[in-house]
């Protein structure tokens, strides 16, 4: 019986009971996903585990997205229940039912754990992602998703979504930190790029990204930036995908040096983009792709969080997910206050680094 059936039991909730008033978060997640499965309702389920996520109940939270994956998704293999790998080859694949690139940016953490046990481990991914993935896991076979995925299934004996692997690997926040693996940049491409950076600049080069496509987000204004940017001896990369140019101009008449590469595309070129990332020394970003691309990476990163509730970063302190980023909260203060506060930040991490 899993934990959290034996919650269940003790509260005498069943999986579909009604929660007291005085239940705590907790209970109250547990509770909308029992709903949710009880009613077959794989958009709901799929919700639940997000908030599951936030409050690092992640057994439950991968158990619920494999059963909404199973109401949903037709998958000509059985799935992996754990068994030996040893000489099989495994099917990796994600849950997506949404397309959200930063999602499997950090779910491919769990490609490490069974690509050093299956005979032969194919992947299939976000096409943008194929380069990094490959680079990143040694042996792995990475495979644009969408392209040829039937062949991939013929060649494989089990299937496994990142899900799957996270519910062995990643049951508790202990678990997650453990589980972290990096991805790989291109190490001559980052160089490259770093080595252009800094022809103009003998400080810091430090990324920033500062908008998002989800409407949901409570976002700092572009003008906010100011005492960031108020940092004689930095140089500001522009990690912003998407049209830039009108907050371009706004940033560089706060002050600060602002560069923006036109050779990356952070919406189609994704390797270019981390190696983007890899050649700078820092990153300060709002909650967007960047943020999971450069956690991925390692890069020593400032996250900015608004008061707001989200998907599935926690309200306070740090995450599992990311154990060396360096989250700041709003905490109801004016956003200038908050940018004076990350270059000190920021100013820390760099001598942290001994960068």
């Amino acid at each position: 019986m899993t934990w959290w059936r034996r919650w269940a039991k003790g509260t005498g909730r069943g999986t579909s009971g009604i929660a007291p008033l005085k239940a705590t978060r907790e209970d109250r997640a547990l509770q909308a996903a029992a709903t949710a499965e009880a009613a077959g309702d794989a958009t709901a389920m799929h919700r639940a585990s997000n908030t599951l996520i936030r409050l690092e109940l992640y057994e439950r939270a991968w158990e619920l997205r494999i059963r909404a994956a199973a109401l949903t998704e037709d998958n000509p293999l059985l799935e992996w229940d754990g068994g030996d790998l040893g000489g099989r080859s495994l099917l990796i694949r994600a849950y997506a039912p949404r397309d959200r690139i930063g999602e499997e940016l950090r779910m491919a953490r769990f490609i490490a754990p069974v690509a050093e046990r299956a005979g032969l481990s194919i992947v299939l991914t976000e096409p943008r992602l194929v380069p990094i993935v490959a680079r990143s896991f040694q042996g792995v076979d990475a495979r644009p998703r969408g392209l040829k995925d039937a062949a991939a299934f013929a060649e494989a004996d089990i299937f496994a979504y990142y899900e799957t692997i996270a519910l062995r690997f990643a049951r508790n926040a202990a678990e997650m930190r453990r589980s972290f693996v990096p991805l790989r940049a291109d190490p001559a491409e980052a160089a490259a790029l770093r080595a252009r950076y800094k022809q103009d600049s003998a400080g810091p080069l430090i990324g920033i990204s500062w908008g998002s496509s989800n409407d949901n987000k409570v976002l700092p204004p572009v003008a906010a930036w100011a005492p960031l940017l108020d940092w004689p001896s930095a140089t500001f990369v522009s990690l912003q995908y998407g049209d830039v140019e009108g907050d371009l101009a706004v940033l560089r008449s706060l002050g600060g040096r602002v560069l923006h590469d036109a050779a990356i595309n952070q919406l189609i070129d994704l390797d270019g983009f981390a190696a983007q990332i890899a050649a700078l020394d820092a990153v300060v970003s709002i909650s967007n792709t960047t943020i999971d691309m450069a956690g991925m990476l390692r890069a020593p990163t400032l996250h900015l969080r608004d008061d707001k509730a989200s998907a599935i970063w926690p309200r306070f302190g740090p995450s599992p997910w990311y154990p060396e980023m360096t989250f700041l909260h709003r905490e109801g203060r004016a956003w200038p206050a908050v940018f004076a506060e990350a270059r000190t930040r920021v100013q820390g991490m760099l001598a942290t680094e001994g960068r």
